[in-house]
């Protein structure tokens, strides 16, 4: 049965998402899930979260898909080690190394591939379940590919997750291969554990400063004048993509969005929860049309928060230490 997953980039949202409907949650350890300090959890934080998902017989997924160097991997394995004393056993991780060495020292716990692996094919899917992924989470730029999903279920013993949104550029900048930010702006401090905290390099576990969706002049060799550009727009939130999802059998459907207030995604948690109970009840692509006016004022609110937060890191790297 496909599930829900909702973010949890603060505490409060995290307990929001759930008891708005979601099946699952996902929140990332500090310093090590591609996100700034404020969208992350402290250890105890997500201890928290695990009593309170599983009082409620919900799931909560951890990530760590930074990319930790050699001296962190021992660091990384006390915290998994950690959680699954806690009774966590779900974790979002992005490093090849990592993922075989959690899979052969525990056994027990599903790994999900993160976006950040840039899967691009199927071979590429087999390869991570043959590491010891359970699930593989595509590029929302697969999302609209459902012939592509459903020939994966067929062909490649692995669960799949998509992400609610979409992009409207296609193929330029890759999630996970992108170390554009730490060339505008790098910082960097070590934490009490030992944990090397990078911000400005999403790669290492800080957050990216959206520099692609800054404008960029694109100067044309053929005489023509030069073009003014985003590298990538920001994502929109699907909607009618979700019955053929369902049918393709799609294990999770994940939200993004920790980085937003956590009542702008306790209520768009709250409206997929209504929409996919829908689906499942209906034999009917088209029961979802009745959702589209709200669905269209969630974009907005989306849209808006996330331009004025995008104007805000692209304005914070340009900035220099002085």
């Amino acid at each position: 049965m496909v599930k829900l997953l909702a973010p949890g980039g603060t505490q409060a949202m995290a307990f929001a998402v759930l008891e708005a409907g979601a099946d699952a949650v996902y929140v990332g350890a500090a310093g090590w899930s591609r996100r700034p300090p404020e969208d992350e959890l402290h250890d105890e934080e997500i201890r928290e979260v695990g009593e309170f998902a599983r009082s409620r017989g919900q799931e909560v997924k951890v990530a760590l898909n930074s990319v930790p160097g050699p001296q962190e991997i021992p660091l990384l394995f006390q915290k998994v080690e950690k959680y699954i004393g806690w009774g966590l056993s779900s974790f979002i991780i992005n490093d090849i190394g990592c993922i075989r060495q959690l899979n052969q020292r525990f056994p027990g716990v599903d790994i999900h591939a993160s976006v950040t692996c840039a899967v691009c094919n199927r071979e590429d899917l087999r390869f991570y379940r043959e590491l010891g992924a359970n699930f593989v989470i595509l590029s929302y730029r697969w999302g609209v590919e459902v012939d592509q999903i459903r020939a994966i279920k067929a062909e490649v013993p692995v669960g799949i997750e998509v992400f609610l949104f979409t992009s409207l550029q296609e193929g330029i900048i890759c999630p996970g291969r992108c170390t554009m930010s730490s060339y505008l702006r790098f910082e960097r401090w070590v934490d009490s554990e030992g944990k090397d905290h990078c911000f400005g390099s999403s790669n290492r576990g800080g957050s990216c400063h959206r520099v692609c969706q800054a404008g960029w002049d694109l100067d044309r060799t053929n005489g023509s004048p030069a073009k003014r550009l985003g590298l990538k727009s920001s994502p929109s939130l699907i909607l009618r993509e979700l019955p053929d999802y369902v049918e393709a059998g799609v294990d999770y459907l994940k939200i993004p969005g920790r980085e937003h207030p956590d009542g702008v995604m306790r209520d768009i948690t709250r409206f997929y929860r209504k929409v996919l109970d829908e689906v499942l009840a209906s034999s009917s692509a088209a029961v979802v049309e009745r959702f589209v006016p709200e669905w269209e004022e969630l974009k907005y609110r989306w849209k808006v928060e996330r331009v004025q937060r995008d104007r805000f890191r692209i304005w914070r790297a340009g900035q220099s230490d002085a």
